[in-house]
């Protein structure tokens, strides 16, 4: 198991980090703080086009010169040192004395093939399709229509079928982030007490596979979309799980697996606006008894000024799905009305938090 550091010390190391932010924020003249602000896109573009031309994997072997590194991928030397010189500053690669250019740790993140690798988040974070909708918030926040569907003429899911080569890239990244959230889940639930575990809209199953490794004993259901079904049994069994699990193809919207004593939704209700989140919820609850329990793996958002990535996370669920992200007395209100009485929210280290509520209004 992946070792995290209690919940409290990220908390006080972020209230250090926010602190120190804002003095240098209030140190820096603000039409330069400004500028350095909407600027960030620049960031974005530089490290998905290294991570497009899979420079970190030339660079596993040790430095390379930006010449060599332009032979090995195909690309222009000299766009390719100004590509590595501008990512170094964030602390992608770094280069050397000689001109060389090395692998650092956020670097050694974008190579594919090892344990840690982002490179399917950071391939769909800058990829234009994925950048188009961020570029019409300010039209969504206007017209209170998601920005992809503004931009595609469709929602997104419906885009999403359309687009075959986009899709494989959105689910190759929720999949990367579905473990990249499980060791602070796997720290703060035990999933040890349940004999069948129903993970909703699971996209491939990599986060059912990983809760069935934790919990040898148990067996596991995974609903998702028919499309869904014949890679969703292909990942299940190759995480060694397949023999313990079986995928049903369905709608949430009408019906879900009876089996499960537990039942698990991660980032599924953030898709939703708060009419569509209670019909789900509530379809959910009828199909319960007292003895199931629901486990909504989401972000919460927290009060007051403190920077929270769940407050830009709320952002993207409006501009590409309508969706948002909600406080803990949002969460309290909605599983209230869909007949949920919510029993806790552990918060974890990462962005994501453990919502525990079980069939049965609030007394």
């Amino acid at each position: 198991m992946t070792r995290v550091p209690p919940t409290r010390v990220i908390q006080v190391a972020n209230g250090v980090r926010t602190r120190l932010q804002s003095l240098v924020q209030r140190m820096v003249p603000p039409e330069i703080g400004l500028l350095e602000l909407t600027s960030g896109f620049m960031a974005t573009q530089a490290i998905y086009a290294a991570a497009r031309l899979r420079i970190a994997d030339v660079l596993a072997g040790g430095p390379r010169s930006a010449t060599d590194i332009a032979a090995e991928v195909g690309s222009d030397p000299d766009a390719t040192y100004r590509l590595l010189r501008a990512c170094a500053t964030y602390g992608v690669f770094v280069e050397d004395s000689e001109g060389r250019f090395g692998l650092t740790l956020l670097a050694s993140a974008l190579r594919s093939g090892v344990s840690n690798s982002m490179l399917p988040v950071v391939l769909m974070l800058g990829d234009p399709r994925y950048q188009g909708p961020w570029g019409r918030l300010a039209d969504t926040v206007e017209t209170g229509t998601p920005g992809a569907e503004l931009l595609f003429g469709k929602p997104l899911w419906e885009y999403l079928d359309d687009d075959p080569e986009f899709a494989a890239s959105f689910n190759n990244a929720m999949t990367r982030l579905s473990a990249l959230d499980w060791p602070t889940v796997q720290a703060a639930y035990d999933f040890t007490g349940f004999s069948t575990i129903v993970d909703i809209g699971g996209g491939h199953g990599e986060l059912l596979a990983l809760i069935l490794d934790a919990a040898p004993a148990a067996k596991g259901v995974l609903f998702e979309l028919p499309g869904m079904v014949d890679q969703a049994e292909e990942h299940l069994r190759q995480a060694g799980v397949g023999e313990r699990c079986r995928v049903e193809g369905g709608s949430f919207f009408e019906a879900v697996p009876s089996d499960g004593d537990l039942y698990v939704m991660r980032r599924v209700i953030h898709d939703f606006d708060d009419e569509q989140a209670v019909a789900i919820l509530s379809n959910l609850c009828r199909q319960l008894s007292n003895d199931q329990t629901l486990l909504l793996l989401e972000s919460v958002i927290s009060p007051g000024n403190a920077p929270h990535f769940a407050k830009l996370l709320d952002l993207d669920m409006m501009v590409f799905v309508g969706g948002r992200e909600r406080t803990a007395r949002q969460f309290d209100a909605l599983l209230d009305r869909a007949g949920f009485r919510l029993t806790r929210i552990i918060p974890t280290i990462s962005t994501i938090s453990l919502i525990e509520a079980v069939p049965g209004r609030q007394p």
